[in-house]
């Protein structure tokens, strides 16, 4: 009888034993299956983020903004010194505008239109920055081929001091922001601005950094992944720092 009750109780001490691990095996499968729907989930969000124009610079003549829509083959920076000129063109040669640097060095001549659109155009000497998406650069043996509100327009080369980058190198230089419908997966991560540490593919691994932060946003120490990209657009935003 002794021996019948034991048997019987290590039955049910296997039974229990087998039933707790398969619950465990169930929790994790449901947790990875989790962890993929986020996942898709999260893919499916950033590439239905809308399209969208943001300012990047407002003066008295006229205001520059960047757009989602990634065009040519890179970006390509001009620097400009005391009194040089950047003549921009239209596809016909006929004249589109010109930016020039006085020689007081503190402020830029503009004949531009009111609006304009390039990936990032600061006409103000302590943060100048004159970025456009370009075709690759020997496109055209006597001129770049770049976009200004959303159409090609051209630069001539000579004289003129640049720097290309792919579009994978430029986001590299970039302090970058991310949009609501693309986050990572800390809800802090929308106020924070991040460096890329690396690109696979479309999906980029980042880390917040406090250099480009403003002093009113407390810095939280985050890494995460995110996509960049989908096709021809941004999903993520170009931080201005100051």
């Amino acid at each position: 009888m002794k021996k019948i009750y034991f048997i019987c109780s290590l039955l049910a001490i296997f039974m229990v034993s087998c039933k707790e691990k398969s619950n465990e095996e169930t929790k994790e499968t449901d947790a990875i299956n989790e962890s993929i729907s986020d996942t898709l989930t999260h893919s499916q969000k950033a590439e239905d983020c809308p399209k969208e124009e943001s300012l990047v610079w407002q003066g008295e003549t006229f205001a520059s903004y960047t757009e989602d829509t990634m065009r040519g083959k890179g970006v390509i920076s001009f620097t400009m010194d005391i009194n040089d000129r950047l003549d921009f063109f239209n596809e016909d040669d006929s004249t589109f505008g010109e930016i020039v640097l006085n020689e007081d060095m503190t402020f830029f001549t503009l004949k531009m239109p009111r609006k304009v659109i390039a990936r990032k155009v600061i006409p103000n000497y302590d943060f100048a920055a004159f970025d456009f998406d370009c075709e690759d650069i020997n496109a055209d043996p006597n001129y770049f081929i770049i976009y200004i509100n959303k159409e090609k327009r051209k630069i001539k080369k000579d004289g003129i001091k640049y720097t290309f980058s792919t579009w994978e190198d430029y986001i590299k230089k970039q302090h970058i922001g991310l949009k609501s419908c693309n986050l990572i997966a800390n809800p802090k991560s929308s106020s924070q601005v991040f460096t890329v540490e690396k690109i696979n593919g479309d999906e980029i691994e980042i880390a917040s950094n406090k250099d480009c932060l403003g002093e009113d946003v407390p810095f939280e120490s985050l890494k995460g992944k995110v996509k960049w990209k989908a096709g021809d657009r941004l999903l993520i935003n170009f931080a201005l720092c100051n």
